[in-house]
């Protein structure tokens, strides 16, 4: 009974923490690529001095929109592939409200948008595909 117990508790709490799970993994994430640039391309051996804030810039939605759809898919204890595809409708109508109500500051459609929807559709195409290789899995 105790273990039933606290299989529905560990199953309710991840359901629980998709959304905010995805978001600090996706804050967490731009940490890395900045470390991972500043180490390879201001620092690097190869190529040295290269100033990383326009590469930084470019990737932080791909990167941001990548991580949030897989991390969401990991998190999630069932139905991984359709929870991945709701966090992306999410991230999506937020990324279009900051159009909408963002009007002031006239945000416009450059490379970077074009990265958030290709990380969002990479990361449904790579959750898609682990989903075809395990339907039921519940971990």
């Amino acid at each position: 009974m105790k273990e039933k117990i606290k299989i529905d508790f560990i199953y309710w709490l991840r359901w629980i923490t998709v959304l905010p799970g995805a978001l600090v993994f996706s804050l967490l994430a731009l940490f890395l690529l900045h470390w991972m640039l500043y180490f390879n391309l201001a620092e690097g051996d190869i190529i040295s001095g290269v100033n990383i804030e326009s590469i930084e810039r470019t990737l932080t939605p791909f990167v941001i929109a990548i991580v949030f759809i897989l991390s969401g898919y990991n998190i999630a204890p069932k139905y991984k592939f359709q929870t991945s595809i709701v966090l992306a409708i999410l991230w999506i109508v937020f990324y279009i409200s900051i159009f909408i109500f963002m009007s002031e500051l006239q945000p416009q459609f450059q490379l970077r948008s074009v990265g958030v929807f290709l990380g969002l559709f990479l990361g449904l195409y790579i959750a898609w595909r682990e989903s075809k290789h395990n339907p039921n899995a519940i971990i």
